[in-house]
């Protein structure tokens, strides 16, 4: 077993990230090179949180730590940690991302070193920085874990020929997060990009991998699971889709609410390119009919050519990075959800339903949730019905009320928190992995 390498302090994680990124900056050391430095700087980061274990730990891997606030896919796997210790397993956590470059990407390091403190306190058995770290642990102890649950094609690429090697027993579980290629497809089409449609491709390839290396494959809906096995006939797949906590069911009436709402994260494409057509095509139609609605748009990383309608008009506000949505959720008339392509389930519009929120989406927003038009949601796929549907909920009262209770019933029916201890343990045991509870 590896020694516990203690935390960074605050301040030494700093000046570490300062160090890297001074060293990014010059121009004249190659990539190589600078890699070499930053593996001088900043050795494998493991900890070992809690010894002896009650049981081999459940090993989840991800791009980074979540981080819940910024967006739908951390969110959805901080509820699924969560739900698995619930089931009565331990968990530990590896990081694709090492640490110095994860904190380097959050604006303060403290606010890194929260998500940080918030994920070892589930708690966690292990935590993990970086393949290096991974594999240094393995290697030495190849039966720590009882099953390897990974998220995102990418990181199935990047992991599992370690695990293969050193701990080929292991059944490891690959959460498909969203169809990636059937997203970029999608995207390719709708801008007539080559270049999109050739990563399309590319995703086909390293999905389908993934899912015939692996002993389970998890779809984020019983749509999308139907779709990937009709490309990949062999696999063994389930599902498993968002999770919401109900524990606020209160919804403030219409008559305390004004404006519309857009929640999600712009280092996500879709999300950007829907924001740009609802306020060039969708937002001037219904100023038309009520002059000063105000758009709320919030999600971290806007580009400018969307702070830039702040700019010209007063009434659209674009907030960037909001840790707590709650006050928006409450206050605001009309939840939007403009995609225009994308795949998966949308936690945005689920979130939103759960809340209380009525939601104006369109056929790919809506996808893989068994919505229905007018009654539980609205759905358009044009500008001139978007903007009609959107301000019939802003003028309506009735019509407003019966969609938010409908939406709310929905979402509590089909994805609440309570379930997913159970949907949890079922996933682990189809792989071999016997809950503690069960002993």
């Amino acid at each position: 077993m590896p020694k516990h390498q203690k935390a960074f302090s605050e301040k030494s994680l700093q000046k570490r990230i300062k160090t890297l990124q001074r060293l990014n900056k010059i121009p004249l050391i190659p990539w190589k090179l600078k890699r070499v430095f930053h593996h001088f700087l900043f050795p494998p980061h493991t900890e070992v949180l809690q010894q002896p274990f009650s049981s081999r730990p459940i090993l989840f891997i991800a791009p980074n730590i979540p981080f819940p606030d910024r967006g739908g896919t951390d969110y959805r796997l901080l509820h699924l940690l969560k739900g698995t210790l619930k089931a009565g397993y331990a968990i530990s956590f590896f990081s694709l991302y090492e640490r110095d470059l994860l904190a380097g990407r959050i604006e303060k390091t403290s606010t890194f070193l929260q998500y940080e403190t918030s994920l070892k306190e589930l708690p966690l058995s292990h935590l993990f920085y970086g393949i290096r770290a991974f594999r240094t642990f393995l290697k030495s102890n190849p039966d720590t874990f009882s099953a390897i649950f990974i998220a995102w094609p990418k990181s199935v690429q990047a992991t599992l020929p370690t695990i293969k090697r050193y701990a080929p027993s292991v059944p490891v579980i690959y959460d498909m997060c969203d169809y990636h290629a059937r997203r970029l497809r999608r995207e390719g089409e709708l801008h007539s990009d080559p270049r999109i449609l050739a990563r399309a491709k590319e995703f086909q390839v390293i999905e389908s991998e993934a899912a015939r290396s692996t002993n389970l494959t998890l779809a984020i809906s019983a749509e999308e699971k139907e779709l990937f096995l009709s490309d990949n006939p062999s696999v063994n797949i389930d599902v498993l889709g968002n999770f919401f906590d109900f524990k606020d069911q209160s919804v403030p009436g219409p008559e305390e609410r004004t404006g519309i709402l857009f929640v999600g994260s712009f280092v996500h494409p879709p999300n950007r390119d829907g924001v740009l057509w609802f306020v060039r095509e969708i937002y001037p139609l219904i100023k038309q009919k009520l002059p000063c609605i105000p758009f709320h748009v919030v999600g971290i990383d806007p580009p400018s050519e969307i702070r830039e309608f702040s700019y010209k008009d007063p009434d659209i506000h674009v907030h960037g990075w909001v840790p707590d949505l709650s006050g928006l959720f409450r206050s605001t008339r009309v939840f939007v959800a403009p995609l225009r392509y994308g795949a998966g389930v949308k936690g945005k519009v689920g979130l939103a339903m759960s809340k209380g929120l009525p939601v104006v989406t369109t056929s790919i927003g809506a996808e893989g949730m068994d919505l229905t038009s007018e009654t539980n949601c609205e759905i358009s796929d044009s500008p001139e019905d978007f903007a009609r549907k959107t301000i019939r909920l802003l003028s309506d009262t009735e019509h407003w009320c019966r969609i938010s209770d409908q939406a709310q019933r929905h979402a509590l029916k089909n994805s609440s928190t309570d379930d997913l201890p159970e949907k949890m343990r079922q996933i682990f045991e189809t792989v071999g992995a016997v809950s503690s509870q069960r002993h």
